[in-house]
């Protein structure tokens, strides 16, 4: 029974990280792709695709506290499109404001919440050196249950960076936010061209429902 504890728990950790659905809403000039639940809008020649990622974040473990929003920005002008982190600005249901979180700081989540387990009774690893190690003779040997490995780098590798974007090139990526989806019925992802005014209207809308 104690064997079976970690994966079960686990298993229900995955659950309810996938409890939540997150549809986009059409709008103007919009095309919605039911597939992934993605939305995309083109303007002036720059298309921007937006989908909720929190796939992502259940293997961080940091579910219920950050979501993450994969974005695919297409330039497809003669000039380049430039976009930053402060680009984008999440709205609830109630009004209520989230800016984006650096992947830094998701990482101090991550750093402050994370754990490397193995198989009862749980033992952390304090080097690097032996989890490596025994991560390497766990999967060489299928008769014992697998470990929850999480790699914080990726929070970095998988943010998005695309403060330049070149005539016909695209970038994609993470926008990280801290907010809890199931508290919440509605969300807009507002989208800004670099140094544009937030008082002005977003260049891109994208809003969703939250499916329950």
């Amino acid at each position: 029974m104690k064997r079976l504890a970690l994966p079960l728990i686990l298993a229900a950790v995955v659950l309810s990280g996938c409890s939540l659905k997150v549809v986009p809403q059409p709008v103007s000039q919009g095309i919605v792709d039911s597939s992934d639940n993605s939305q995309t809008i083109t303007k002036d020649g720059v298309s921007v695709k937006v989908a909720n990622s929190d796939a992502e974040i259940v293997t961080y473990n940091l579910e219920n506290m950050v979501t993450a929003f994969s974005v695919t920005v297409h330039n497809q002008t003669d000039r380049e499109a430039a976009f930053d982190s402060d680009s984008f600005l999440l709205l609830d249901d109630q009004n209520r404001q989230y800016f984006p979180l650096m992947p830094e700081k998701v990482k101090e989540l991550v750093s402050r919440d994370s754990y490397y387990l193995i198989p009862y009774p749980y033992v952390g690893f304090y080097y690097l050196e032996d989890y490596e190690k025994t991560s390497f003779y766990n999967a060489t040997n299928s008769q014992l249950p697998f470990y929850y490995e999480i790699y914080p780098q990726d929070i970095y590798t998988r943010a998005l960076n695309a403060s330049s974007i070149i005539p016909g090139a695209k970038a994609a990526g993470l926008v990280y936010f801290r907010i809890d989806l199931s508290t919440v019925k509605e969300v807009r992802l507002l989208v800004y061209r670099k140094g544009a005014s937030k008082s002005a209207p977003p260049e891109y809308t994208f809003p969703f429902v939250i499916k329950k």
